[in-house]
């Protein structure tokens, strides 16, 4: 398979995208309550391991700037050919993501059934070209809701009864 390597410039822009989010993450790991009240020590913040992780995340974006830069990413700056059809698993990822973070979870369903809803069609979709040239899509869909339902209540499990975090 021969892959084109990304331009230097487009490292450049993904470093930057990824510095902003690490700084939006410490940000938001930095403003969580203390809970002091409830005499949480250092150890216990709610924030300190999402911090840690935007932090971690923030050094490697500086990394990859670093080496886009030392690659020539401004000398001759041009933005990249994007070709939408070639990333279309990534934006299908990010509208199911959003639509199980801002429509699902929190509006009514239960937190398994969301869960189990995402999850299968997520598999779904991304075994749908391969079923249908097999001739295999009911067995798929059948696959993919057994496949989510099983996923969502192991993930409400987990979450209920092993780490105690009450979902909506």
């Amino acid at each position: 398979m021969d892959e084109e390597k990304p331009s230097p410039f487009a490292d450049l822009l993904t470093g930057a995208a990824w510095l902003v989010l690490a700084a939006a993450i410490v940000t938001g790991a930095w403003l969580m309550d203390r809970l002091p009240h409830l005499g949480a020590t250092f150890y216990q913040l709610p924030g300190l391991v999402p911090g840690l992780l935007g932090v971690a995340i923030g050094l490697m974006a500086l990394l990859l700037i670093a080496r886009a830069l030392r690659a020539g990413a401004l000398a001759g700056a041009h933005m990249p050919r994007i070709e939408i059809a070639a990333h279309w698993r990534l934006i299908v990822t990010l509208a199911l993501g959003l639509i199980f973070a801002l429509g699902l979870v929190g509006h009514g369903l239960p937190f398994w059934l969301a869960s189990a809803i995402y999850i299968a069609v997520f598999v779904f979709i991304f075994q749908f070209v391969d079923r249908r040239a097999n001739g295999t899509l009911l067995r798929g869909a059948a696959f993919a809701v057994f496949y989510g339902a099983v996923a969502g209540l192991v993930i409400h499990y987990g979450f209920q009864d092993i780490f105690l975090v009450r979902v909506p």
